[in-house]
């Protein structure tokens, strides 16, 4: 595969964006570490300068850590407590408590998101004093499925009232045609009336599957077109061109990329997809949307009156 350009629709881990060992990697999906400018971007909004971490000893959730580190610290957001653990949080949650961390940036799977709310309610950790911010890729009702702990899921639904969710956004909420001629509405009808007629189940990366399509479409009419201008140029000579110089130019051609898909703006930063980040918070019982993260024009937008802090 030396050479060879990749495109993935569902490979987030942040791995992947070093270019020294995968030059020609890119994915229309966003990275893992792509929430962390989105969440600085929150905290900056609330002049919230003072937070925790709490972070699953696995390295999927250590390497989104590290980043939002970095992230922080340009930010001048001061990290008080540091805080990592394999299976059980209540000792770090505990820490947090003694460091007077008010606003805690968790990254941890949904099996352990109910043991860390049956500790925060256990420590009181909950309500108009604190903010929790979590990974927003949780199934739905995961603190049912979830529930190992020795909580009632009314405890845990108490403490887990007014948490922030952070993920990218699988489909664009902007409904203008894309360069599909649908609008991502009327490609998601599409989907979902495919899915019904063959009887198979969802994913969350098909919106991302759809436009990498895309993007190789696009790529290889546009390398195509540039081959042929290259051929007349050089009428008067045998035209060859070998596997390298074509690999090159489809790289050139696919870090130009951009147009309007069913995910959004489809561009390449290095081979990362700038994509939109969606922020939700859980309302009695549920998720709801309260806002997205631009990571092309950097804006954060929030939906007026959405959000209730308690």
């Amino acid at each position: 595969m030396h050479g060879t350009p990749e495109l993935s629709f569902a490979a987030t881990t942040p791995v992947l964006a070093d270019k020294k060992k995968y030059p020609n990697f890119f994915r229309t999906v966003p990275s893992d570490n792509a929430v962390n400018p989105a969440v600085v971007k929150f905290l900056t909004f609330y002049n919230w300068s003072r937070v925790g971490t709490l972070t699953q000893d696995v390295q999927r959730f250590s390497e989104v850590r590290n980043d939002l580190t970095s992230e922080l610290e340009k930010a001048d957001i001061q990290i008080a407590d540091t805080e990592s653990f394999s299976n059980d949080p209540c000792v770090n949650v505990k820490k947090l408590k003694d460091n007077d961390v008010r606003i805690i940036i968790g990254q941890f799977d949904e099996n352990l998101a109910s043991k860390v709310f049956c500790c925060a309610y256990n420590l009181n950790m909950f309500g108009s004093k604190y903010q929790w911010i979590i990974p927003g890729w949780y199934q739905g009702n995961w603190w049912e499925q979830a529930n190992s702990t020795n909580c009632t899921t009314k405890k845990l639904l108490t403490a887990m009232e007014g948490y922030i969710s952070v993920d990218f956004e699988p489909l664009s909420a902007r409904q203008i045609k894309g360069i599909s001629g649908r609008t991502p509405k009327e490609y998601e009808r599409e989907y979902s009336r495919e899915l019904q007629q063959k009887g198979v189940e969802s994913s969350k990366f098909h919106g991302f599957a759809y436009d990498g399509i895309w993007v190789i479409a696009k790529t290889l009419t546009r390398v195509m077109e540039l081959l042929r201008v290259k051929q007349r140029q050089n009428t008067f000579h045998n035209f060859t061109v070998d596997d390298r110089e074509v690999g090159k130019m489809v790289l050139e051609v696919m870090n130009e990329t951009n147009f309007f898909g069913v995910t959004g703006q489809v561009m390449f930063r290095n081979g990362e997809r700038m994509g939109t980040i969606k922020f939700n918070q859980f309302q009695e019982g549920r998720e709801v949307k309260v806002g997205e993260y631009n990571a092309i024009a950097d804006v954060l937008d929030l939906i007026n009156n959405s959000i209730r802090f308690q």
